[in-house]
């Protein structure tokens, strides 16, 4: 069954690895990663693209007015889908002032509209390629937003897993490299969406 997949990413960070794998190419952004994500869901027709459209710019907006669409966007899907770009983070800013970690921590929430309950979201971060092609950045003990690394290795409790071999998944937010996740996009959506059904074994971190 399809599921709405709502993405979070760094729009124009621009430290990536150009996508036609031409080093003298026109520099690539963030936000390309996402065209290509959405693109194979509209054409698969496997899941729902719920986050922003390429031509759906909410800057012009007020902060309020676009904490608000987000919220709306998050609350209509099941998945979160976090991009990991090397200068997604924004090291002037405290991370509760950063989108991203705000988007996550509103996908980990009980949320409810006109008493509709909305269970909280499975996410999976996905880390993309530096310019050179590299992966190593992200594995920086100093990287990445304290709400990721917060809901990394904060298993309590095992349970029977269908999806990995080699017992339950110890995170409850994986961690695939763009290679890995686009040869299965629906192996590791799904893998994400059991360890929601399993979000009780988990020491889950919601606060930014």
């Amino acid at each position: 069954m399809a599921k709405k997949i709502f993405i979070s990413y760094k729009h124009g960070d621009s430290n990536v690895y150009p996508l036609n794998n031409a080093w003298n190419s026109q520099t690539a952004k963030a936000r390309d990663y996402v065209d290509i994500i959405e693109s194979h869901f509209e054409s698969t027709g496997d899941h729902i693209y719920k986050g922003e459209r390429n031509n759906e710019s909410l800057a012009e907006f007020k902060r309020d007015t676009i904490r608000g669409r987000l919220a709306d966007k998050i609350y209509d899907s099941t998945v979160t889908i976090v991009l990991i770009s090397p200068d997604m983070k924004e090291w002037i800013s405290l991370e509760k002032d950063q989108w991203i970690p705000w988007e996550i921590s509103y996908s980990l929430r009980e949320k409810s509209r006109n008493n509709i309950p909305s269970k909280p979201n499975a996410i999976l971060a996905v880390i993309l390629p530096d310019r050179y092609g590299s992966y190593e950045y992200a594995r920086s003990l100093n990287f990445g937003f304290e709400i990721i690394n917060k809901n990394r290795n904060n298993l309590k409790y095992s349970y029977p897993s269908k999806m990995f071999e080699s017992g339950c998944s110890k995170s409850y937010i994986l961690m695939p490299t763009w290679e890995q996740f686009t040869s299965n996009y629906n192996g590791w959506i799904e893998a994400a969406l059991e360890i929601r059904q399993n979000i009780d074994k988990y020491e889950i971190s919601k606060s930014v």
